[in-house]
């Protein structure tokens, strides 16, 4: 399979189960086309032509040209220069390694990665509330984070790739909504009564059931007891990074009861607290696992590609 190949394929896949709908997807497509019409100068020289068929900022080939034969994928939850470096090092020790593959993104997917955010007020219309409304409440945290990842070193694993002449790539939001939409089918379907319920579910799943027996990380109840009302479960595990603390006092008016997530600010869990909503935290990394296990299913469904897992990445077939 060429590099190119398995990017487009990934980036397709996340497209297929965007929890938003194909509808919004190609929406997202065709406004990147207007807006780059509409633009001049230095702004239309380095606008991203990519957004026309990628819209995920933060999923980028990041370092190859494309034409390489992946046969052998080192793949880390976070790839960083250690991680560069150790593929490198394996590769002296006569491991084939063709491409390496980071969840979290880096170089300019990191850098734009506060545009991904705009998946979340997309999610919250569909439990009802106001798209004006729900764009408005993100805007600033959009803000927050690009001022955040703005002051970030952001080229050093890329340089690191380069360097060392090994192709790079990272697939976040694309993992991401693979693992929501699988999540919230998984909760609709099995409709869980109570918190314990939502637990025992979760920890039925590989990747969370391998966690709590490597390192003894297990799903726990953030906010809510064991015998909670489960009521109407959100999935929140897509759209970037954390949404804005004042967006769980609209969520609770819209019926939602449970939220089921990676991980959760301090200030948020307090937030979700004050309007007596249950929060669930599935396990970061676990979760990242899940969403690229099922990535892979996709791209590779009939296990052509040789994983080397490190950086907290373990893989799991479904097919």
């Amino acid at each position: 399979m060429k590099l190119q190949e398995l990017f487009d394929k990934a980036v397709e896949k996340g497209m297929s189960v965007d929890p938003r709908g194909k509808k919004v997807v190609k929406e997202c497509l065709e406004t990147a086309k207007k807006e780059y019409k509409k633009l001049g100068g230095f702004e239309k020289k380095y606008f991203s032509k990519e957004k026309f068929t990628n819209p995920y900022s933060d999923t980028r080939m990041l370092y190859g040209k494309g034409n390489e034969e992946i046969r052998t994928v080192m793949v880390g939850v976070d790839i960083e220069c250690q991680e560069m470096v150790l593929a490198d090092r394996l590769r002296q020790k006569g491991v084939k390694i063709d491409l390496v593959i980071a969840h979290h993104p880096e170089g300019k997917a990191l850098a734009h990665l506060d545009k991904v955010m705009a998946i979340q007020p997309d999610l919250w219309h569909q439990y009802g509330l106001d798209k004006t409304i729900a764009k408005k409440i993100m805007e600033e945290r959009m803000q927050e984070v690009f001022r955040g990842v703005s002051v970030i070193n952001q080229s050093r694993a890329v340089d690191a790739a380069r360097l060392l002449g090994i192709p790079l790539i990272c697939c976040h939001t694309v993992a991401d909504n693979c693992v929501t939409s699988y999540l919230q089918k998984f909760f609709d379907g099995k409709k869980p009564k109570k918190l314990t319920d939502v637990l025992n579910l979760l920890v039925g799943v590989p990747e969370y059931r391998y966690a709590a027996k490597t390192l003894n990380v297990c799903p726990y109840i953030a906010s809510g007891e064991n015998k909670s009302e489960a009521g109407k479960i959100f999935v929140d595990m897509t759209g970037g990074t954390s949404g804005p603390d004042k967006i769980f006092s609209r969520l609770s008016q819209a019926g939602i009861k449970t939220i089921v997530g990676m991980h959760v600010k301090e200030s948020g869990l307090k937030a979700a607290k004050s309007e007596y909503m249950n929060y669930v935290i599935a396990g970061h990394i676990s979760s990242d696992n899940l969403g690229l296990n099922l990535l892979f299913d996709s791209v590779d469904p009939k296990g052509k590609l040789n994983f080397i897992e490190c950086s907290g990445f373990k893989r799991f077939r479904r097919i």
